[in-house]
């Protein structure tokens, strides 16, 4: 049953507002905190989310702390009646003028229609990635997905010329709070202790246990580099599907003991402080939010080179392909740098690119609000 009060955006100084439409589950994932995030700081607009197959309690406290509400559909997938039916209601009683919807694909369309079924004029599209699981799926939907949209955003160039093709699309900053993540030699001491690492090299991973993100071939990696530097402690900050098949490869790697997964964590700026490098293997992404976090923390990064490279920002960025050797001489070559300085210039850089947060969400709260008025 869908619940809610009809709520219009009509009176000076009443909020807009907006329905974030989540296309996995919500969850410490890029997705999810990206709208998450960027909505934090919008004093005219009230986000409310909707996603499918559940809900973190410490992101649902966040959403409610502010006000807003989150709706939980039937799968879209398995269910697809179901949720259009279910997501088409919410949107008619709680009377959402705009309905941005987050996703990878052109199964996009599943939620833009049912956002045009519930009266939703403004409806935003929005790549996270620059490839999908679903690609059967994808090319079927594209054409009605291509006809149901009506503003198109991206997380980089690369995801938006992958979902709208030729068309013309904005880029919106994966943004972050820069100064959460500058170097604290205090809060690396007392990571480190509380990670038991002692002088150890410490590399470190903070994403979900998805096939994607490849942290198989990150442990073979590292399988490889303690042959040559016994010294590591790989930390794998994160949690998801993989998470028992991931434990198991380590154990029959021989590297447990070396190996540290901390599952989901809330003070992910605090621990990136306790590593001395972060490494992406990932087979593809749009644009990962992450390296943004490790450059402002100063933190050397080694990613795969399927990884966009408009993430760089600063020198402390590698690409290198899927190769295990490769990676192995890229972390025994990792020059020692001075933490402090390459963390304050890592955020000088992220401010000057444009990836302040303040920044980027005043510039969709704006043009949230400018939709809505031209949706009238």
């Amino acid at each position: 049953m869908v619940t809610g009060t009809k709520e219009v955006f009509a009176m000076p100084g009443q909020k807009l507002p907006v329905l974030e439409l989540i296309t996995t589950p919500m969850g410490f994932d890029g997705q999810t905190l990206f709208p998450l995030r960027i909505t934090a700081p919008m004093d005219r607009v009230r986000a409310d989310f909707l996603t499918y197959g559940g809900c973190d309690d410490r992101i649902r406290a966040q959403v409610e702390a502010r006000g807003g509400q989150v709706f939980v559909a039937p799968s879209r997938l398995r269910h697809p009646l179901r949720y259009i039916r279910y997501v088409s209601g919410v949107i008619r009683q709680n009377g959402y003028r705009v309905v941005h919807a987050h996703g990878s694909s052109c199964t996009l369309a599943i939620d833009l229609l049912a956002a045009k079924l519930g009266g939703a004029r403004v409806r935003i599209a929005h790549s996270h990635n620059s490839q999908c699981r679903f690609t059967l799926l994808h090319r079927l939907l594209r054409p009605l997905f291509m006809a149901l949209y009506t503003r198109a955003l991206a997380c980089g160039d690369a995801a938006g010329h992958w979902l709208y093709g030729k068309r013309p699309f904005d880029v919106v900053r994966n943004a972050i709070d820069t100064r959460a993540y500058a170097y604290d030699p205090a809060a690396r001491d007392s990571a480190r202790a509380e990670l038991n690492l002692g002088d150890s090299l410490t590399l470190g991973c903070v994403a979900g246990f998805t096939a994607i993100k490849n942290h198989a071939f990150l442990l073979d990696v590292f399988a490889r580099l303690l042959k040559r530097r016994p010294d590591c402690t790989l930390v794998l900050v994160g949690d998801g599907d993989l998470r028992d098949e991931l434990t198991q490869r380590a154990q029959a790697l021989g590297v447990a003991d070396r190996v540290r997964f901390t599952g989901v964590r809330t003070d992910v700026p605090r621990l990136l402080q306790a590593m001395d490098a972060m490494l992406l293997p990932s087979l593809f992404e749009g644009f990962p939010t992450v390296a943004l976090e490790w450059q402002s923390a100063g933190l050397p990064v080694l990613m795969s080179d399927s990884v966009t490279r408009d993430c760089a920002l600063t020198g402390l960025v590698q690409f290198l392909p899927l190769e295990p050797e490769r990676w192995v001489q890229a972390v025994l070559d990792l020059p020692t740098t001075d933490r402090a300085k390459s963390s304050r210039e890592g955020v000088d850089a992220l401010t000057r690119a444009g990836y302040d947060l303040q920044t980027a969400s005043k510039w969709l709260e704006t043009e949230y609000l400018r939709l809505a008025e031209g949706a009238k």
